[in-house]
């Protein structure tokens, strides 16, 4: 199942309230058959402008929380979905994470793909530059 780090808005509520709202948003996720892997709270900020939750109330302020979750794509929309329709939400937002590459050089190991060099990269740049100013004098020169 591909990892997804999925962001939740939630109302500036009171903490056994909040406590709630995390419950079931956490619930809907198990229910799809979703696998949660971390949850952190980022705490009460101010919203970058006025955002109103599904039962139209208007809020300038609002929980932040991430939470790190396995699931599977045909389920990663309807468990989304769900959470959405939660009245104590007012956004929600999921970012697949993938794997990072890691460069064959990097690791210790002999390049592998012919991949150039610092020392060559710097040595074909040189030769270039002095190529093209010895060019621009010889321009010059005939005018």
């Amino acid at each position: 199942m591909p990892s997804y780090e999925v962001s939740i808005i939630a109302k500036s509520l009171a903490k056994t309230e909040t406590v709630q709202v995390l419950k079931r948003v956490c619930q809907t996720i198990w229910n799809g058959e979703g696998v949660i892997k971390r949850v952190e709270h980022l705490g009460v900020r101010d919203t970058p402008y006025k955002m109103s939750s599904p039962d139209g109330q208007r809020w300038t302020q609002a929980r932040y929380v991430l939470m790190d979750v396995d699931m599977s794509i045909p389920n990663s929309r309807t468990i989304l979905s769900e959470v959405r329709k939660d009245f104590d939400v007012i956004r929600t937002n999921a970012i697949r994470l993938d794997q990072s590459f890691i460069r064959p050089c990097t690791s210790g190991r002999e390049c592998e793909f012919g991949e150039i060099s610092i020392d060559e990269t710097k040595r074909k740049n040189w030769k270039r530059n002095k190529l093209k100013k010895t060019y621009m004098r010889t321009q010059n020169r005939e005018k």
